[in-house]
């Protein structure tokens, strides 16, 4: 593998993967990049009357609620302005669906579990919130966080 850094002053800044395939090598390398360059995102959202910079890697998840959307961290709740579908184009790879209404940091899951009926509940490290993952997104749920463990 060779690696190639081409500097010209004024362009935009983008990294391009050649391979033959998408292995599992492809796949670590886009996910440590992907990590590298989200580990300093932030997003504003709406606390009281002002704004709070939260780092990417604080979010648990994003639920909509009557009609807006709120950003849940370990122990606090703060709104967002943003809708679902902006997020998920936003937000690190690592954030994924876990129902309709529900966008969560698989980084931040520390159990999941099925019932019979297929639903699933999954809880956090270091907190006691828990949320439900529909059925329809439970396979890919649970495949992000395989993938995310396995590229650690």
């Amino acid at each position: 593998m060779k690696f190639l850094i081409e500097i010209e002053p004024g362009a935009p800044k983008e990294i391009i993967l050649r391979a033959p395939a998408a292995d599992d090598e492809v796949r670590r390398i886009q996910t440590a990049i992907e990590k590298a360059i989200s580990s300093s995102g932030e997003i504003a959202l709406k606390a009281g009357s002002g704004e709070v910079f939260v780092r990417y890697s604080e979010l648990y998840y994003f639920e909509v609620s009557d009609d807006k959307t709120y950003a849940h961290t370990a122990k606090d709740i703060f709104a967002c302005q943003m809708h679902l579908f902006e997020l998920a184009e936003l937000l690190p790879r690592y954030f994924c669906r876990a129902s309709k209404s529900i966008l969560v940091n698989t980084e931040k899951i520390r159990s999941i579990t099925r019932s019979p009926t297929g639903v699933g509940e999954a809880t956090f490290n270091g907190t006691e919130k828990k949320i439900y993952i529909s059925r329809m997104y439970y396979k890919t749920v649970r495949e992000m966080i395989e993938e995310m463990r396995f590229s650690k």
